[in-house]
């Protein structure tokens, strides 16, 4: 009766240890799956960071050359700073 009672356990300890190896093996695999998605997302971000940063500095080199620009443009039309004194030739 004894044999009978620990073969029984033994059955349902291997039935429940083949059970939690399963699941721990699908939960492993679900990790890994959802790591390599948010890798992806991340590597698709760095690349919009990295576009939008390009992107920023051609706009600053615009508004740098733009301010130059104007300025210049002043100046031809006589414009000074404020404290800044003009001579001109005759």
């Amino acid at each position: 009766m004894k044999a009978v009672k620990r073969k029984k356990k033994s059955v349902f300890l291997r039935v429940a240890l083949a059970a939690f190896s399963v699941y721990v093996v699908v939960m492993l695999v679900q990790l890994q799956l959802e790591i390599t998605d948010r890798q992806d997302r991340i590597a698709a971000l760095d690349e919009q960071i990295r576009q939008q940063e390009l992107e920023n500095d051609n706009l600053q080199k615009q508004a740098d050359n733009y301010e130059y620009y104007q300025e210049q443009k002043a100046r031809e039309q006589g414009y000074a700073r404020p404290g800044e004194t003009i001579y001109k030739e005759r």
